[in-house]
């Protein structure tokens, strides 16, 4: 079905309830439908490229758009956080972050800034043959070989900064005191600060557990664990306004 009703789609989608009985479905793909927006609607209703549906679905049918580095052909792909939107003929680059309002939003950043992206490791696990597979939170898999042995010692919900499209590891940011976090989810979706202290669950579970951050005004602020990614070390490693 490549249609759903406004109502029952993501609340967080643009697209007016009372201009637009129906909305594209995100295809599946790396993000769930709650937390993803399809590529056409991204063109038309967040970025402003095009003023119609069909304009998007020309300009990405074209090959003119790129997620992540790689040309998508599909107007229903799935664009979800931290992806990269690039439009190369008309020198426009995008990363899609946190948003508070709107759960995410995209964020104008520079072509140099367009040939990186950050993701989390959610978990590892073993593959046919007895190797270790390293699970990234967009799908991507790595597995663990003589060049990236290292990798199987980071902690899981450390964050990878991977190059595209090559997909190289440039370099891996992890919790620890005054690095620079920003919260993914939850009532502070998009505020980004340093960290001050993980309070660790009693149950020993990162469900329970809560990241406490202080803003650049001083405040601090909490979110659980699952919804922290680590964006850097002695700066932010991406541009989020």
């Amino acid at each position: 079905m490549a249609h759903i009703t406004r109502l029952e789609a993501p609340w967080f989608l643009r697209a007016s309830k009372k201009e637009y009985k129906w909305t594209v479905k995100a295809s599946p793909g790396p993000h769930p439908l709650m937390r993803s927006i399809p590529l056409g609607l991204l063109l038309r209703d967040y970025l402003k490229f095009t003023t119609s549906l069909n304009e998007s679905k020309k300009i990405i049918s074209d090959g003119k758009v790129l997620v992540d580095g790689r040309i998508r052909r599909d107007f229903k792909y799935p664009v979800g956080l931290m992806d990269v939107v690039s439009i190369p003929h008309a020198d426009m680059y995008f990363r899609i972050v946190p948003d508070k309002v709107r759960l995410l939003k995209a964020v104008k950043v520079s072509e140099e800034e367009s040939k990186f992206k950050l993701i989390r490791l959610l978990n590892k696990t073993l593959v046919p043959g007895g190797l270790l597979q390293l699970n990234l939170e967009d799908g991507r898999n790595i597995i663990v070989n003589k060049e990236t042995g290292d990798l199987v010692k980071q902690p899981t919900l450390s964050t990878f900064n991977i190059s595209l499209p090559g997909q190289e590891v440039r370099g891996v940011y992890t919790f620890k005191e005054n690095a620079y976090v920003m919260a993914i989810g939850g009532k502070n979706a998009g505020m980004i600060g340093q960290l001050k202290r993980i309070q660790t669950s009693p149950y020993k579970t990162r469900r329970y557990s809560i990241v406490v951050i202080r803003g650049s005004s001083g405040v601090e602020y909490e979110t659980n664990l699952e919804n922290a990614m680590v964006v850097g070390d002695e700066k932010p490693e991406i541009k989020v306004e």
